[in-house]
């Protein structure tokens, strides 16, 4: 994260969520036992990413072992995009490169080049009671934007929703390697049971497309 330009959070409470964002995360992949791919040059894309708030923490966690390490943001809100390029600013000159894009995720996706490829995807706070359909055709691009050795990291506000995107990334065939319930995740909702990274699951790409 030292190599990114970081203006100040919109929202007093975000430092604080971004510091139990990296500890869970670092203890989920640690207990999936899958190692990061792409040591050398590793590409992340941070799809439906809002303000990329989460930035500091995906170069620090991703990033660490990494000879360079590319983030993709992706979000359908373009001032939430241009919140996110100010504030995570790249030098060209380091090993931490950022680029945001506005638009829907789904034909962003698919207007890639048929060889750009990810290592790690990144789907904070997924919406899959918001549209169950389009948020499974977010992961199916995704999940098909992965190397080989690829994996696909989700956060979830609520309990079951987080059980319904995971059923349905293992229909898509995903291999679930770590499944973590935040204890200390900070509570939005009592009536709705809702919290900041409530739950982190880790998946591999399938063995097969």
């Amino acid at each position: 994260m030292s190599e990114l330009q970081k203006a100040d959070f919109s929202y007093i409470g975000t430092d604080a969520d971004m510091g139990q964002l990296h500890r869970v995360l670092s203890e989920t992949l640690r207990q999936s036992g899958h190692p990061l791919p792409g040591p050398e040059h590793r590409r992340l894309l941070n799809l439906a990413c809002g303000r990329a708030d989460e930035t500091g923490v995906l170069a620090d966690v991703f990033g660490k072992d990494a000879g360079r390490l590319d983030i993709f943001g992706a979000d359908l809100r373009a001032p939430e995009i241009e919140e996110a390029r100010t504030r995570w600013k790249s030098d060209p000159d380091s090993g931490i490169h950022t680029q945001f894009e506005s638009g829907d995720g789904l034909q962003i996706l698919d207007n890639l080049d048929d060889d750009q490829q990810f290592d790690v995807a990144f789907l904070r706070h997924q919406n899959f009671w918001n549209g169950n359909d389009l948020w499974q055709g977010m992961f199916d691009r995704s999940l098909h934007r992965l190397t080989g050795d690829g994996m696909l990291v989700i956060t979830s506000y609520f309990d079951l929703e987080h059980r319904q995107a995971c059923a349905a990334l293992k229909r898509l065939g995903a291999i679930q390697v770590a499944n973590f319930r935040n204890p200390k995740s900070r509570l939005i909702s009592a009536k709705h049971q809702k919290s900041v990274d409530r739950h982190i699951a880790v998946f591999r790409k399938p063995t097969t497309d």
